[in-house]
Order: C-alpha cells, then sequence, then structure tokens
C-alpha cells in the first residue's frame, strides 16, 4: 500500500472545454480579419458585420452546449 492520499482528479467539463474552443476559435478568426483589414484586402465596414456575425454564432453554440450539458447532467440521476 502506499501512503499517499487519495485526491480526486480534477479536470475541466465538457462545457468549460468547449467554451474554451469556441472563445479561442473566435479570437483567431477576429484576429484574421484584422489582419486583412489592415492589408486593406477587406474593407472597414466588413469587420464589423464579419465580428458582430462571429460573436452571435459563438453565443448559439456556447447556449446549446449548455442546453446539452444540463440534458446530460439531468439523465445521471
Amino acid at each position: 500500500m502506499t501512503d499517499e492520499p487519495d485526491t480526486p482528479q480534477t479536470g475541466t467539463s465538457g462545457l468549460a472545454g468547449v467554451v474554451r474552443l469556441v472563445t479561442a476559435t473566435l479570437i483567431f478568426i477576429v484576429a484574421g480579419l484584422a489582419v486583412l483589414m489592415v492589408l486593406d484586402i477587406i474593407p472597414g465596414d466588413v469587420f464589423g458585420e464579419f465580428t458582430k456575425k462571429g460573436v452571435l454564432i459563438a453565443s448559439i453554440i456556447v447556449l446549446a452546449s449548455a442546453a446539452i450539458a444540463l440534458l446530460m447532467r439531468g439523465g445521471k440521476r
């Protein structure tokens, strides 16, 4: 036997992982659009439109993931 105490395994929940993934993806998309705007490949007014749509899509994915997580948790009881 070992004298080490049993420590619970720590890890991120599925929902937290999804939120981090969506946030990281959105940051990369916005950064890419900003680079394209600085290089005058796309006009500045288009950047605002893409950013708004990206935030809305990320919000939908996060809310859907939260709903799925709640449904999965409710089934384990």
